[in-house]
């Protein structure tokens, strides 16, 4: 594996992460209508309408965590030294 490819996956899934966290952010009515609850003090939909299906929220919701968990990964293996074995920093 080429020296520059653990950088550029974790560029991918930063990427990938952020621009989830961005969509979420930006359809934040949707994602506390998905979280309401029935109780005083819980989450509520603010007034405005529907914009995005729950699918769409928690697909988002799921590679929002998910790119940022893989970095996290990605980033322990290489502090761990085991991504030195599999590195070929001649090519």
């Amino acid at each position: 594996m080429p020296l520059w490819f653990l950088p550029a996956l974790i560029a991918f899934f930063a990427i990938l992460s952020l621009t989830a966290g961005i969509w979420l952010l930006l359809h934040l009515r949707d994602v506390a209508r998905v979280f309401r609850g029935g109780s005083p003090g819980e989450l509520v939909r603010g007034p405005g309408k529907q914009r995005a299906t729950p699918t769409a929220v928690w697909t988002a919701l799921l590679i929002f965590n998910a790119g940022w968990i893989a970095c996290l990964i990605i980033w322990i293996f290489v502090l761990g030294g085991e991504a030195n074995t599999v590195v070929d920093a001649k090519g």
